[in-house]
Formats: C-alpha cells, structure tokens, sequence
C-alpha cells in the first residue's frame, strides 16, 4: 500500500508490520507519551486497525492511503464502533491501553473479558495502577447477567472499577459501571432471630388470615405485627402478597416445602432481601419488581430497586434505561442473581457513574 500523507500532518502515515500498523519517527512517539496510543516499537508505535482510525480523528494521522478504510472495513467490521469508544476515553485525555498492548507497562487484566484498562489522564501508566477495566457493548447485545457478574467480581478483588461503554446505532456513547453491593437493614431476620412468642403471635395472626386478590388480609388491630420488612397497614389489619405469604408461611413452620417454578424463584430472593434486613415494597411505580429499605418505610427514601434475574433487562439499551431511571430518582438498580455452585445471593448494581467519568464521543453524527 502506498501511504498516504494528509496536507499539514506532522506525523507520518502508518504501514503495515507485525500485524498492525507502524508510525515510525520522533513525533509518532507523541502518540504513546502523551495519550498511550498503540504499543512502543523501535522508533515509534503499533497501532490496531481501530487506533489508526482513532489517532486520524484525534491527532490528525494520515490514513494509510485513500482505500485503506474501505478495505478494512471488509475484515473488520465493528470498527467505527470501537472507534467511537476510543474517542469518548480518549478526546478528554484518558490513559487507555488496549489488552493485547499491555505489556508496554507490565501490567494486567483482572478478568480475560476486559478489553482494555485506563488510567488517570494525569498518571503514566509505567509508574501507576490502572483505575478500571472497561468492556464495550452495542446497546441491542444481549447481556449475560452471570457472566457480567463474574466478570465484575474479579475487576473488584483487584481494586479496579468495572467499566461498560456502550454504542448506540446512532453511533453514540454512554458510561455505565458495574458493581457488587450487599444491601442491608435494621431489622431482624424472621428465620433465625424471632423469639418463640413472637413465632406463636405471627402464628396465631396468619391462622386468621384471609385470602383476597393477590394475597391476604390479616386483621390484627389490637396486634403489632412483628414482620417488620414485609406487609402493608390496611383496615386495622396487615395485607400481604401471595409471594410474601409463602415467607410468612416458613417463618411459622420452617419445615414447610418450598415452592418451586416461578413463584419459589420470587420466594427465594425475597426470603434472602427479608433475611438481610430490608423492608421491600413494591417497585411497580419505578418499573421494577421491588424496591428496597434500610429502615422504616416512610423515615426514608429506598436506596435500592431490585429486580430478580429472570426479570433482568434482556439488551444493553433496556438496562441502562432502567439504570438511568433509577439513578433519577437517587436509588440503585439491582439485578437479584441466586447461588451458583458455591455462595449466596449476589446483588449486582449497573450504576451510572459520576459526572467527570461519563465518557461520550465528543461528535454527534
């Protein structure tokens, strides 16, 4: 390929070697000291497909030659959209290395999911530790939740900030973050902490129990109902859901057996929100399948909407709607993820992150 050199440019078009493109002379070193662009080689750098595009908007780079984005486009063709996410790290001054460059800093990733690390714009990356790991996504992809998860718990026991950048088909970026929270309250754990009298109360309360649509009405207007995370105040009595009624259900009798099919999947992570402390209503009114307290519905606001995994956004761009929406309202959306072969519930928050780490391309197309 002939190279082909823009008018004005001080750096010199990339060619072909070692499977990427090399810019050599003094000023392509620029692009490794000042925004860590490709990966150092004898008198210059190597950069991927996608860096070559990314320095050409960023840093003027010449292309290769006139065609050279049309025939790679033939052979790669998630390049503008990587480029997009380059641009938005990049354009504010972020140190950004690619995965298969990091041996330039000795340095590692957590997690062989993460395509790439990034450091403070105001650290070298030789000196430093990485700030986070980032995966990119289009937002019609669809998400596995265990496997995001995963993903997020090793970036986690480094340190590291579990980053996503995701590209919409209008080719524009948004900044979500994932992490693992362990929501907690004040209140008492119904299955281990309730002393036999209370049992024998809250026995003889649901023996009066009756059904109505979508739960149970139990009078108890000279009774102070010991569940404090479950049931709402209704005509001097306490209505519960027929989810929570399967809870009340264990909580007087433990050997009762445990549901099965959808309603024991609600049970079971509604038994570990109770079990944690947590006073859970409704998150009807903020589309999701339950909101969560710390303390006393009514002192506080809910920090948390959980929704159990098989209620889960199913693509990129349901989940950070449903993001969004929550961090509008100042809560935490969390997704409910059951026990896997070890361990308990896990509780994985998308968040979006704080004002001076929303990366956005710095073009609308």
């Amino acid at each position: 390929m002939a190279a082909h050199n823009a008018g004005g440019s001080r750096l010199p078009a990339p060619v072909a070697r070692d499977g990427g493109w090399a810019v050599i002379g003094g000023s392509a070193n620029r692009l490794w000291e000042r925004g860590c662009f490709g990966k150092p080689t004898n008198g210059g750098v190597v950069l991927t497909n996608t860096e070559v595009l990314n320095a050409h908007r960023l840093r003027g780079l010449p292309l290769p030659n006139p065609k050279w984005l049309e025939e790679i486009v033939e052979v790669q063709g998630d390049i503008f959209f990587e480029c997009e996410v380059l641009d938005a790290l990049r354009y504010p001054g972020e140190k950004v290395i690619l995965k298969q460059n990091l041996s330039a800093v000795s340095a590692v990733v957590l997690d062989q999911k993460t395509w790439a690390l990034r450091w403070s714009r105001s650290v070298q990356p030789k000196d430093d530790d990485p700030i986070s790991e980032i995966r990119w996504f289009h937002a019609s992809d669809t998400i596995d939740w265990k496997e995001i998860l995963q993903w997020t718990s090793n970036v986690e026991s480094g340190g590291r900030i579990a980053e996503l950048l995701i590209v919409d088909d209008e080719h524009g970026v948004v900044t979500y973050r994932t992490s693992l929270h362990q929501p907690t309250g004040k209140f008492r754990n119904p299955f281990t902490e309730m002393e036999n009298d209370e049992r024998r109360l809250i026995s003889k309360a649901w023996s009066l129990s009756k059904p109505t649509d979508n739960g149970y009405w139990i009078p108890s207007e000279n009774m102070t109902w010991p569940l404090e995370g479950m049931g709402i105040e209704l005509e001097n009595g306490i209505w519960i859901s027929n989810v929570e009624a399967r809870i009340v259900s264990r909580v007087v009798n433990p050997t009762m057996p445990k549901p099965d099919g959808e309603l024991g999947k609600l049970v079971a992570a509604l038994s570990d929100l109770i079990s944690r402390g947590l006073a859970i209503r409704s998150g009807f009114k903020y589309g999701t399948r339950w909101r969560g307290y710390s303390g006393a519905v009514g002192e506080d606001h809910a920090p948390w909407l959980i929704v159990p995994l098989d209620e889960a956004p199913l693509d990129w761009g349901e989940a950070c709607l449903v993001a969004r929406l929550a961090a509008g309202v100042n809560k935490n959306w969390l997704c409910a993820i059951p026990p896997q072969e070890i361990g308990g519930w896990r509780y994985l928050a998308l968040e979006r992150p704080p004002s001076d780490s929303r990366w956005a391309n710095p073009k609308r197309h």
